[in-house]
């Protein structure tokens, strides 16, 4: 499993996730642009992930792109989170609209994963072997 994890992929992932709370939260926190339609950030990012980890490791791409990607969620979400309550000296909370936000992001990151590997396979099965 190990060979499969990149980890600028994973950082990559994490700012991500991270810069999608940011363009998605609501004006009253500050840096905050309240996109609603920010959940096109995690589409593209999943569907370039499949065809990142397609092109790295093509004969395992599908669990190259699940295990880099849970880990960038997890860490963009919960561990930024919790950075972030660290910095601020509060007490480790997620609010409600974080995790609505993550979840919309989520839900999008797999409707990109889908689309990548309906990419990877389409293209695989009309290529010459």
């Amino acid at each position: 499993m190990r060979k499969y994890i990149s980890i600028p992929v994973i950082l990559i992932l994490w700012v991500i996730v991270h810069v999608d709370w940011h363009l998605a939260r609501s004006h009253q926190h500050r840096m905050s642009m309240e996109w609603h339609q920010h959940w096109i950030v995690g589409l593209a990012a999943f569907f370039f992930l499949v065809l990142f980890s397609a092109w790295k490791w093509p004969e395992q791409f599908v669990w190259a792109a699940m295990v880099n990607g849970a880990i960038g969620l997890f860490l963009g979400h919960i561990v930024e989170a919790w950075l972030e309550s660290l910095h601020g000296h509060e007490a480790f909370y997620i609010s409600a609209e974080r995790w609505r936000v993550f979840f919309e992001f989520s839900v999008a990151g797999l409707v990109g994963f889908v689309l990548g590997m309906v990419v990877v396979f389409g293209r695989r099965r009309l290529s010459p072997s």
